[in-house]
């Protein structure tokens, strides 16, 4: 039975800023991730990528850079094979139900292996480590209908859905799905009615805020 593809994707100008190396690596992760479950967005960034590469052999390099456009050029010596043929990962495969291949690699286990942290009655989480400054990289398991506090994003963030269905008032999402949302952004989401948690695997560049005055005084000491 053929897996089904995601349906909600990273915005074009986002896998544009991950390919060019801009974006936090906590959005960045987020995006690689979909990217192993995602064939439309897997060519795309390796289109994009090519693209690049190109426009680099294209470039007069001043002498501080020649060495970063050489290391480039190599890098992309097949710019002109189809994506297909560059999707071949020489890495040993992690293959998970529950995590994707780039995450899963990341933290050496498997997902009945993530150590889960209870922040309060039907939520656990277990934050990914990474370098200072990175952003911030969770994952979240929320129990069957469970609503989160409504918050506000201060700085981007994407949310991919891992395991049943996740919903705010844009809509329901399901495994590959991502939400992509900007600085202001205002929802309050939740777990769909059901026998199955919800798993995501959430990236944000900086703390939500909170609109409710408890959630804000509890949030250092529950860490959500």
């Amino acid at each position: 039975m053929t897996a089904r593809q995601p349906q909600h994707h990273p915005h074009p100008e986002t896998l544009m800023s991950h390919v060019a190396g801009t974006l936090p690596n906590a959005i960045s992760c987020v995006v690689a991730c979909h990217a192993s479950l995602c064939r439309q967005c897997a060519d795309q960034i390796r289109w994009l990528g090519m693209l690049g590469g190109i426009m680099l052999k294209n470039v007069d390099a001043d002498a501080d850079d020649h060495v970063f456009k050489d290391d480039a050029a190599a890098h992309w010596s097949a710019d002109m094979l189809p994506p297909r043929k560059l999707l071949h990962d020489p890495a040993p495969k992690i293959d998970d139900p529950l995590l994707p291949r780039p995450l899963a690699r990341h933290l050496g286990i498997g997902g009945d292996d993530v150590p889960w942290r209870k922040v309060v009655k039907g939520v656990r989480q277990h934050w990914v480590k990474l370098p200072k400054g990175s952003g911030q990289i969770r994952l979240l398991r929320l129990a069957p209908g469970k609503e989160l506090l409504e918050h506000t994003h201060t700085g981007m963030e994407l949310t991919m859905v891992l395991q049943g269905i996740y919903g705010d008032h844009s809509g329901e999402y399901q495994r590959g799905d991502v939400i992509e949302w900007e600085e202001g952004s205002v929802h309050q989401p939740h777990a769909s009615l059901g026998e199955e948690e919800c798993v995501c695997l959430i990236g944000s560049e900086n703390i939500p805020h909170y609109s409710r005055l408890v959630a804000r005084l509890l949030r250092p000491i529950i860490g959500f």
